[in-house]
């Protein structure tokens, strides 16, 4: 399932206009991508009863290490 698919399923379901429920889903993710790009901010970001986004251990000390795969 898309992201497109499943904003239209939401709207069709909760009878809301498809523009909102975009604007809303999409919010959550451009959150996300803030914290991620902020150098100070090493925390862990949970969805709720979803996943979870975690830092490497390598970027805890050093966030702005470039990434390498050693």
């Amino acid at each position: 399932m898309t992201f497109s698919e499943l904003n239209k399923q939401i709207s069709k379901r909760l009878d809301i206009d498809l523009e909102i429920v975009e604007t809303v889903t999409k919010h959550v993710f451009s959150e996300v991508e803030n914290i991620m790009k902020d150098e100070c901010n090493t925390s862990d970001i949970l969805f709720n009863e979803l996943f979870k986004f975690k830092l490497k251990s390598r970027y805890k000390q050093n966030k702005t290490n470039k990434y390498s795969s050693k």
